[in-house]
């Protein structure tokens, strides 16, 4: 039986991973295509492996389609129940086999024909996750088995915005350069943005390509760049980056148009130019990422350079200079003697 303290970080994760999967299973552009894609791969004589199965959707499909032997396999505790109830309504649960872990930590008998997997999570193209579909293809997959997605892109597109200085409080008579100056550092992240609320100066173009099928080691560390002719540089302030998913070579998933993904926005300072060539550079390090943005074809014009680290940095020189007073509670001050 489980303990008091299990069951209370189970009630705990319970709402967001409904939440989530909710999300994911309303999210019909991406799963108009992912099944496509498994539809075409399944027939009678597939065996068939979800990894990251969520609520369980792909392998229940997989089965519903005739697939010879499905397995999935989910982490989230609060999730196995599910993929076994949603198996059950959907009348296969004797034909899904189950497996809580990781997938690096598993074993499985046998290899399979078609592994559907979308392990990204905030880290899509990481280390961790390179490594994670090498050991899938290692350990599982078939000499000319199927993996869905085959490929994941990383696309930029500079995005004019709808004011170019952003100094200003709404509907306040106050500036608020330091603050700009501080959040600038840190990307904004939506979870969709439908085409028609934003303004592209240019056509996107990608910064990274992940073919899972052939790649043998994670990206090497560094920038990724891309670069714009743009008309009317002045009214660009950010740079948006999105991703692309190959589920076949004619099944490809916009995330602009998917629930399932976020939209990232890179602002910064619009260059006063009338027009140029707007270079932007990013490096994904999860702990000290950063990004630039450069006009290549004007070099006298100032490279701008963001990061948090520079964010924490000018804070708390700010923070050491700025005069105050602080109290403590007492209960604090207790605690401390």
């Amino acid at each position: 039986m489980p303990t008091k303290k299990q069951d209370e970080k189970f009630a705990g994760r319970l709402p967001s991973v409904i939440s989530y999967h909710t999300k994911m299973l309303s999210d019909g552009a991406r799963n108009e295509l992912l099944f496509r894609a498994v539809k075409r791969a399944v027939d009678n004589k597939t065996h068939f492996l979800d990894v990251g199965a969520g609520s369980g959707v792909w392998a229940i499909l997989a089965a519903k389609l005739g697939a010879k032997r499905v397995v999935a396999v989910e982490l989230e505790e609060a999730l196995i129940p599910m993929i076994h109830k949603h198996a059950q309504e959907n009348g296969v649960a004797d034909r899904v086999e189950i497996i809580q872990g990781n997938i690096d930590d598993v074993e499985i008998d046998g290899r399979f024909d078609v592994i559907v997997c979308e392990l990204f999570g905030n880290d899509a193209f990481g280390e961790g996750t390179v490594n994670s579909f090498l050991s899938l293809r290692k350990r599982f997959l078939k000499k000319r088995g199927v993996l869905i997605p085959q490929a994941l892109e990383m696309l930029a597109v500079p995005v004019r915005g709808e004011e170019t200085n952003g100094r200003r409080p709404s509907k306040i008579p106050l500036t608020s350069d330091f603050i700009r100056s501080i959040t600038l550092n840190y990307p904004r992240e939506f979870p969709f943005v439908p085409n028609e609320s934003l303004r592209y100066a240019a056509k996107p173009k990608v910064l990274v390509e992940l073919d899972f099928t052939k790649i043998e080691k994670p990206l090497e560390k560094g920038a990724h760049t891309a670069e714009w002719k743009i008309k009317d540089l002045s009214s660009v302030s950010s740079v948006g980056v999105f991703q692309r998913s190959i589920f076949a070579k004619d099944i490809v998933l916009d995330s602009r148009r998917s629930k399932s993904w976020q939209f990232t926005r890179y602002d910064f300072e619009p260059f006063p130019l009338r027009s140029g060539t707007l270079r932007f550079s990013v490096d994904l390090d999860p702990k000290n990422g950063s990004f630039q943005l450069a006009v290549s074809d004007h070099p006298e014009l100032r490279t701008q350079t963001y990061s948090p680290v520079f964010a924490f940095t000018r804070t708390r020189m700010a923070q050491s200079t700025t005069p105050h007073k602080k109290f403590r509670s007492p209960k604090k001050k207790k605690e401390k003697d």
